[in-house]
């Protein structure tokens, strides 16, 4: 059998899944957000969006909006940073934190916790989503 013409599976982006722990959906958006300039139309900072809570899109969304907080003076370091560790995630029920110590593409140092949420409705039942990222 001969092929003739392979062509590569497209990549598939990482989503909302409810084997995610909430340590993971925070490392997922880490790295989207460190490797942003990777992608087209600042699609890292959409890979992000991609996990936030229904009720954080309230107030982030539509992802336009989103893209312009990102890219805002608090949160700014976030984008294309040299290094994060993950501290201790503390989960209580359906609520989880994540606190991220990070170093930015400059060398400063700095401070977040993601909040997470289990979400209870379709069509993200049983996700772990990010409903804030707070600066320490």
């Amino acid at each position: 059998m001969m092929v003739t013409d392979v062509y590569p599976r497209p990549i598939a982006l990482p989503e909302p899944n409810p084997d995610l722990s909430p340590r993971e959906v925070v490392m997922i958006q880490l790295e989207a957000l460190q490797n942003n300039d990777l992608y087209d139309n600042d699609g890292g900072i959409r890979i992000a969006f991609g996990f936030a809570s229904p009720g954080n899109r309230v107030y982030t969304g539509p992802v336009e909006h989103f893209i312009d907080l990102v890219k805002r003076p608090s949160y700014r370091p976030i984008i294309g940073f040299q290094r994060a560790s993950l501290g201790p995630m503390l989960i209580l029920g359906a609520h989880a934190q994540v606190r991220v110590d990070l170093v930015d593409a400059e060398g400063a140092k700095f401070h977040y916790v993601w909040s997470l949420s289990r979400q209870a409705e379709a069509p993200h039942t049983d996700c772990w989503m990010t409903d804030g990222v707070m600066r320490g």
